[in-house]
């Protein structure tokens, strides 16, 4: 039906206005057309746990997300909108394979990461989830929070801290209260 689409036929436009009336086979035709641009992008940034189809639907998302927000009359074309706003989200995934790589890093041992999750008393789906909210919580973390939640989970007090990251009580204090809301927001 929408085979002319490939040779832009129908303006980008018509098919978000046709995405929106309910006939998703717009989407498709769409999201096709800038289906170069994604696969581009995936050779540009290297993403250690992403593969092609994982990358693929992290577009998709992206795209469903930029059709929701365009505005043609904002000035910016649909193409230049989808393509900032993947590169957003490239940014974003290797800033948290970056995060994970950080703490996978200050947290090495079992003996460590035993503190974060009692194995004697959890079924291993339990804690596969448990990990899966831990990694979440730690790319929410600033490299300051990060710091600090290590250094506590390690045992260290707050004036052992203190003076480990020459810094002062109250932004151990703040910090620790962030890390602890946004916990509380993974752990939902």
């Amino acid at each position: 039906m929408y085979e002319g689409t490939a040779k832009h036929l129908i303006s980008d436009t018509e098919l978000i206005t046709r995405f929106n009336a309910g006939d998703s086979i717009s989407f498709t035709a769409l999201f096709k057309r800038y289906l170069p641009l994604v696969h581009k992008m995936q050779r540009q940034y290297y993403f250690k746990q992403y593969d092609r189809e994982d990358w693929e639907q992290e577009a998709r998302i992206v795209c469903l997300k930029v059709i929701r927000q365009f505005d043609e009359n904002n000035g910016a074309t649909f193409g230049s909108f989808f393509k900032i706003s993947l590169r957003n989200r490239a940014f974003d995934i290797i800033r948290r394979e970056k995060r994970i790589e950080y703490v996978n890093e200050t947290i090495t041992s079992d003996e460590e990461n035993e503190v974060l999750v009692d194995y004697s008393r959890s079924q291993p789906d339990e804690c596969a989830i448990c990990h899966t909210e831990i990694d979440e919580f730690l790319t929410y973390c600033s490299p300051f929070e990060l710091n600090v939640f290590d250094l506590i989970v390690k045992g260290r007090t707050r004036s052992e801290i203190k003076i480990l990251l020459k810094c002062d009580q109250r932004s151990i204090d703040g910090a620790l209260s962030r890390c602890r809301k946004k916990l509380k927001l993974a752990m939902k």
